[in-house]
């Protein structure tokens, strides 16, 4: 059929383009400690220890035309539940009850998402979408330090080869 498959478990098969890479993010200068890796083009996120990978996932990012932003960042506020609104006409939303919300880039925010489970896509407004069970697991493990958390926003270059 022409595309590249992965042997992913016995007798188990996924076409190339349903896999994400995970590319090790290399460490921001000046970032010490623990610090998160979100991948806008493979569409991950990676927890490390100074340069100790210790936990990744999928994510959702912004879509094209609301594009999560690249750079260096700081948790600045963190909270267990709160609403999320914004975007006007159609592309109006309003979110009770979003668990687990890290704002790091003025509105924007790492999350969980319980709304969709289509991570590995960008499909949010510019947030950082968790699956409900790693956004928990995030959020404990910021919450001795979330002032000092640095979040990198960055693009792997994709491997077309690889795939």
């Amino acid at each position: 059929d022409g595309q590249d498959w992965h042997l992913v478990a016995p007798g188990q098969w996924l076409p190339a383009q349903r896999l994400a890479h995970l590319v090790p993010a290399q460490r921001p200068e000046g970032v010490k400690g623990r610090w998160i890796a979100v991948d806008l083009t493979e569409q991950t996120l990676a927890a490390y220890e100074d340069d100790q990978l210790v936990f990744a996932t999928l994510i959702a990012s912004g879509r094209p035309e609301t594009a999560t932003g690249e750079g260096l960042f700081r948790i600045w506020a963190r909270f267990q539940w709160s609403t999320l609104f914004g975007g006007s006409g159609a592309e109006y939303y309003y979110l009770p009850s979003v668990p687990y919300v890290m704002y790091f880039d003025g509105e924007i925010a790492l999350h969980g998402a319980y709304w969709h489970d289509d991570f590995g896509t960008p499909r949010s407004q510019g947030c950082i979408n968790l699956s409900l069970s790693d956004a928990r697991w995030l959020y404990a493990w910021t919450d001795n330090f979330y002032a000092d958390a640095w979040v990198y926003v960055w693009r792997s270059e994709r491997d077309e080869q690889a795939d």
